[in-house]
Order: structure tokens, then sequence, then C-alpha cells
């Protein structure tokens, strides 16, 4: 078979430009929808999911306005916890 049916082709090519948007998609979350989850997860007495959160935000968009506030809610955990150790 020398060529390909254009059914084929079209076939082919799209399943190309699916796999290029999960690439693009899959490359790293929105850090404003992280950090509202993050939110969420606390206000579920969650921490451990919440810190696994904001550290992801830290990670992957450390230049962002919410890995700003990440950095912040976790040193304000570390603030809490010294206070109720003393």
């Amino acid at each position: 078979m020398k060529h390909m049916s254009f059914s084929m082709c079209a076939c082919y090519r799209w399943i190309g430009i699916g796999v290029l948007c999960a690439m693009v998609w899959g490359c790293g979350e929105d850090p404003r929808q992280l950090f509202e989850t993050a939110q969420f997860e606390e206000q579920q007495h969650n921490r451990a999911h919440a810190q696994e959160l904001y550290e992801q935000i830290i990670q992957q968009h450390p230049e962002s306005e919410f890995a700003e506030k990440a950095r912040k809610r976790l040193e304000a955990w570390k603030t809490e916890n010294t206070e109720e150790g003393t």
C-alpha cells in the first residue's frame, strides 16, 4: 500500500493534535486553581493536602503571585506551630 487513504491521514492528524493538547495541558496546573484548592483543603482541616498543593505552587510557579501567597501561608503555619509549642 503506497498511499494512505484520506481517512487514515485525518485520523493520524487528530491523534497528533490530541497528544499535543494533552502534553500542553498536562505541563502544569493553573496556580490560581491550585491555591483555591489548597484553601479549600485547609477549610476542610486537611492540612497535609493543602501543604502539598502550596508546595506544588511554589515549585511549579515560583514567580507567580500565588507562590508568594503560598509561602506566606506555610510561614503562618510555622508561626502558629511555634506559638502552640511555647
